[in-house]
Order: C-alpha cells, then sequence, then structure tokens
C-alpha cells in the first residue's frame, strides 16, 4: 500500500512540473487573464450573446423542402459540385432561347395588320390604299 501511495505521488509530482504555468495558457486562450478588462468581459457577454442568437436561428430554420417551395433554393438532381454548371447552363440555355425569340419576332407591319398594334384610323386608311390590302 505505501508503494502504491509513493508512485501516485510521483506520478503527480511529474505531472506538476510539466504542467504549463498560468502565463502559458493565458497567451493560448486557455484560462482569462487574471486582470482582464470590462472592456474585454463586454465583448464577451456580447460573443456569448451573437452565439445564442445564431443558435436559436439555425434550430428554428425552414427545412430545404420549404426554401425549395419559397425560391430561395432551385431543386436540382445534381451534385452539390455541379450545380453551379447546372444553373450556367440552364442560363445560357434561357439566354438563347430568348435570343432567338428577338430575332424572330413579328414586325410592325405584320402586328398592325394582325390588329394586335392600334391604329388610328385614318392612318389604317393610308396604309390599305399603300400596299393595296383591302379588308
Amino acid at each position: 500500500m505505501l508503494v502504491v501511495c509513493l508512485m501516485m505521488f510521483s506520478i503527480h509530482s511529474l505531472k506538476l512540473q510539466q504542467r504549463r504555468t498560468r502565463e502559458e495558457l493565458v497567451s493560448q486562450g486557455i484560462m482569462p487573464p487574471l486582470k482582464s478588462s470590462a472592456s474585454f468581459h463586454e465583448q464577451r457577454r456580447s460573443l456569448e450573446r451573437t452565439e445564442d442568437y445564431l443558435k436559436r436561428k439555425i434550430r428554428s430554420r425552414p427545412e430545404r423542402s420549404e426554401l425549395i417551395r419559397m425560391h430561395i433554393l432551385q431543386e436540382t438532381l445534381a451534385e452539390p459540385s455541379l450545380q453551379a454548371k447546372e444553373l450556367q447552363l440552364k442560363r445560357a440555355r434561357l439566354a438563347d432561347n430568348l435570343n432567338d425569340k428577338i430575332a424572330h419576332r413579328p414586325g410592325p407591319m405584320e402586328l398592325i395588320h394582325k390588329n394586335i398594334l392600334p391604329v388610328h384610323s385614318s392612318i389604317r386608311q393610308a396604309m390599305i390604299g399603300k400596299t393595296g390590302h383591302h379588308r
């Protein structure tokens, strides 16, 4: 029993010798300094409040399906690493489609003849006389 006590004492003595000093612990951010300023404590309280706020927000954040329904996230089957490329391709296709529609849109005369674009009757009569079309 005495041998066990001596061994334990020797182990504890060795651990105490190897223990870092308070200054080392303070410099590594493990322990607070003995005389810390009021601004430090205020900053720490502010960080703790921010941490609490963020934890509450994370707990109450909407599910992915809700974000998709609200059009915040896009519904996609692509891997996350490919989602940016998928969006880029989708935008390029949309731009091509819009450019094609703009290139083939009807002119003003066609819109007037189809009664889509309104014109004053006197102008219509002049146009009919000029083009030779009668309604």
